[in-house]
């Protein structure tokens, strides 16, 4: 039975809807981690809503644009030398990643709103997508939070808020899929309890390590310790907890953020790796979603180790952000298609 139903006449419309928006959600990850590694986020110092849809046209208006720059702590303290050419290629990489934002709140919020009133979603539907409507205008809001910590004494936003902005746009797209599997009453499955308990329990940890390399990104601790596996010189090297009180180390201490992140890798590979051997054995019908999870995991951990290695690499930088999204996607399908509840449903 379809969770949402009576939704058959405007299913395809609907379905083209969350899909679009989702895979806009997917390209705003990719972007806002190509805006970060460029440092190219506290381009643009003001957030105006409407106003900022357009670039700047012509010169006075660049010209404008440059001077309020030149008040920023990025230019007297780093970028002091940047011409406005220079602040032109930087501008418009963080311009293109707030009107994806602008795009992607008009699609959700106000396709809900249309669709609403034209009554194609029932009242279920409509009470998830007024929700994740919510969560867009939060991931908005946290975003210009993270970029105004950026711009009153160091440039650099802050990292703990630069977690918690990345967190809010993997929730967002996780959302979207779940509901449009919802939506089109994909099957689910009867399984061992155990085994949806300990999926859940391996998307758990794969979200907190997700987290700890938001951190590794806004302390830029990938640019330190490029070596691997020894740290230092070492598998678990000193100076971890200099700091006090001790919990600054694990969002302020370069070597212990990275450390941690390191480990977190270690512990998801070795997670997936038992949940697939367990799984295969267990639940028949997961096995190709174990399979593409085990996969998708390897490439990850390479690509993790390959951006340590290479110093930070752009290209694999955001590779290895893109693919994080994959393997939540993935585990979020495996939670899905596993229900805690112990029945079979015949979404179909």
């Amino acid at each position: 039975m379809n969770r949402f139903a009576p939704l058959s006449p405007h299913l395809p419309i609907l379905n083209r809807w969350l899909t679009l928006a989702a895979a806009l959600v997917m390209a705003m990850v990719v972007l806002g981690g190509a805006t970060r590694l460029t440092e190219s986020g506290l381009s643009i110092v003001e957030w105006k809503l409407v106003s900022g849809i357009l670039p700047p046209m012509g010169s006075a208006s660049w010209a404008a644009e440059f001077k309020a720059y030149q008040s920023s702590p990025q230019f007297l303290q780093v970028n002091h030398d940047f011409t406005l050419h220079d602040f032109q290629h930087i501008y418009w990489l963080e311009y293109l990643h707030r009107l994806l934002g602008r795009v992607i709140g008009l699609l959700i919020a106000g396709g809900t709103v249309f669709f609403g009133l034209r009554r194609y979603l029932p009242r279920a539907l409509l009470l998830r997508m007024l929700g994740i409507s919510l969560l867009v205008a939060a991931q908005g809001t946290v975003g210009w939070i993270m970029v105004a910590s950026g711009l009153e004494h160091a440039p650099r936003v802050a990292p703990i808020k630069l977690a918690l902005h990345l967190l809010l746009a993997f929730s967002l797209y996780s959302a979207l899929l779940w509901t449009r599997w919802q939506m089109l009453g994909h099957e689910r499955f009867l399984i061992p309890r155990s085994m949806a308990i300990a999926t859940r329990g391996l998307l758990t940890l794969v979200i907190v390590q997700v987290i700890f390399g938001a951190l590794v990104a806004g302390l830029r601790a990938g640019l330190s310790y490029n070596s691997y596996p020894l740290m230092d010189g070492q598998f678990i090297p000193d100076g971890l907890h200099l700091m006090q009180p001790w919990w600054r180390n694990h969002l302020e201490n370069v070597m212990t953020v990275q450390f941690q992140h390191r480990m977190g890798a270690i512990a998801a590979f070795l997670g997936v790796v038992w949940l697939a051997v367990y799984g295969y054995s267990k639940t028949p019908a997961l096995r190709p979603a174990l399979r593409i999870l085990l996969m998708v995991t390897i490439v990850q951990f390479s690509l993790g180790v390959a951006t340590l290695l290479s110093g930070v690499a752009l290209w694999l930088a955001i590779a290895h952000q893109l693919v994080a999204l994959l393997l939540i996607g993935i585990l979020v399908r495996i939670c899905y298609r596993a229900p805690l509840k112990c029945q079979q449903t015949q979404e179909k």
